[in-house]
């Protein structure tokens, strides 16, 4: 036990400088995320008042939760619209880098990766903006279904529309995030050796044919990592929720987050809020686990 120790504190002194290094970023985490998230998991067993202090309560925060139907409706919608969106992102961006590959020419490549990753890159107000301008009753879609339909045709308030309000969520959230995806196929795709689509063109293989049995089956730990990254941020959809949510659909689209945020900032009911959000934080990590199970996602690095 003493070597053990002794061979410890050995290593912290001769490579005490590097730790020297990591210690703000330690503090820094400790201080922001670590201490936050323990105080608020904590705070979810009390009943807290902002003006008269707060007593304990247990479970009842939690008990609350399950019980409460505004709960039950935001997990469904943060369920819906978060797989929905990671399915269609999925399969846009698979398409798009399978598209980058293909085209030959180096300028519409360029332009074609350019267009499609851009809106990665732009905020959920900018993107939000853009798609309730022209989602709007005086917009460009309702302009080109007048000119498709005629002059009968009465402009729809899409944004405003609970049948519409999911579609019109999954399919921004999949056009923001598309070009990621794309872009991280697309890094696989490029790394896939030459001489496995050469074997199978010797075998007859067309071209379809060696993109469903050479370069799908080379990318799948990539496909596996970003199906495991992307199912953790499906009950996390804050920011294009709060942005683009209007009153008359808000029963179709509000998740978890926003509705916590509600509670917690608006309302005051920061022990009801944190104990929602610890459960959210729990899900997430049971989800994930679960996903990267069935996937077998530990056999990427084995």
């Amino acid at each position: 036990m003493e070597k053990e120790k002794s061979g410890l504190w050995r290593k912290v002194r001769r490579y005490r400088g590097i730790y020297l290094l990591m210690l703000p970023v330690l503090i820094y985490f400790l201080v922001f995320s670590y201490y936050p998230l323990f105080l608020g998991i904590w705070k979810s067993f009390f009943k807290i008042k902002i003006l008269g202090g707060s007593g304990f309560v247990g479970m009842e925060n939690y008990v609350s939760i399950l019980k409460d139907r505004q709960y039950l409706r935001a997990l469904g919608n943060s369920l819906v619209v978060g797989g929905g969106t990671f399915l269609l992102q999925f399969a846009w961006g698979l398409l798009a880098a399978i598209l980058m590959n293909e085209i030959r020419n180096r300028f519409c490549r360029s332009a074609f990766q350019t267009v499609t990753f851009i809106p990665y890159l732009l905020s959920w107000s900018v993107v939000g903006g853009i798609w309730i301008t022209i989602l709007s009753p005086t917009g460009m879609w309702n302009g080109v279904l007048k000119a498709v339909l005629g002059e009968n045709f009465v402009p729809v308030a899409f944004m405003a529309e609970p049948a519409f309000a999911r579609g019109n969520m999954i399919f921004t959230g999949a056009w923001k995030g598309a070009g990621y995806f794309a872009a991280l196929f697309m890094a696989s795709i490029v790394s896939v050796d030459e001489t496995l689509y050469e074997s199978a063109r010797m075998d007859g293989a067309t071209r379809l044919q060696q993109i469903r049995y050479v370069m799908i089956p080379a990318i799948v730990p990539t496909i596996k990592v970003v199906t495991v990254l992307s199912v953790m941020g499906i009950l996390r959809n804050f920011d294009q929720i709060f942005v683009m949510m209007r009153s008359s659909v808000s029963d179709q689209v509000k998740n978890l987050l926003v509705l916590i945020y509600e509670q917690g900032i608006l309302q005051f009911n920061v022990g009801t809020a944190t104990a929602a959000a610890t459960m959210v934080l729990l899900a997430t990590g049971l989800i994930t686990t679960i996903v990267k199970k069935l996937l077998k996602y530990d056999e990427i690095y084995t």
